[in-house]
């Protein structure tokens, strides 16, 4: 009897025993919302691009750190469907959206329950405009390729789930800022955008 009692207990443990072991890569999966504040036009016109479903995806490596880590880490975000425009003639109706940006993380109380990090980096992006713009007319420069600087910060939350290896949860916002605003074919006030991204899901460490 005692026996199975200690195979039963080891059994319970085993979920916790994952997180105890060192686990240096992590893989993030966040479904969440872009999110990009309105610009105006330098006729003075509003213009703006409504929100669109994100789908984010993170892989991140341990580099050095214990209770605060250092970790490097390639968030990657999609969102492939904003709709809007300006009432100006001739600008675009759509967007979708792209990033792919290696960044350094910053995680402190990896041995605890809740664990907060920030992460900034620079990286890579994909504007899409539509095709047509609101006026029937082609749109010349359909796609835009810029420098992104990528910062944000969130939290994961430690859990007992396991299928076969450990996983957390995770909440985040991370504010991906294109250097060059997408072509919506007139000229704006500003020259960058930011794209903001706040995602949940879980993570996987292995």
């Amino acid at each position: 009897m005692s026996k199975t009692l200690k195979v039963v207990f080891l059994v319970a443990l085993i979920p916790s025993l994952g997180f105890a072991q060192e686990r240096k890569n992590e893989a993030g999966f966040l479904l969440g919302s872009e999110q990009i504040p309105r610009f105006t036009t330098t006729a003075g016109t509003p213009l703006s691009v409504g929100g669109s479903v994100a789908f984010s995806f993170d892989y991140a490596r341990r580099l050095t750190g214990e209770k605060t880590a250092f970790l490097v880490e390639v968030p990657f975000a999609a969102a492939p469907n904003h709709r809007g425009g300006s009432y100006q003639p001739g600008t675009v109706t759509s967007l979708a959206t792209l990033y792919v940006v290696p960044s350094l993380r910053v995680q402190a109380f990896t041995d605890r329950r809740l664990s907060p990090w920030v992460s900034g980096g620079f990286g890579w992006g994909w504007l899409e405009t539509s095709a047509i713009l609101n006026n029937g007319a082609p749109n010349p420069q359909i796609n835009r390729y810029t420098g992104i600087a990528q910062f944000g910060g969130g939290v994961d939350i430690r859990t007992p789930i396991r299928i076969f290896f450990p996983i957390s949860l995770r909440l985040e916002l991370r504010d991906y800022y294109a250097l060059n605003a997408a072509n919506y074919d007139t000229s704006l006030r500003q020259q960058g955008q930011h794209d903001l991204v706040p995602a949940g899901g879980f993570v996987i460490h292995f």
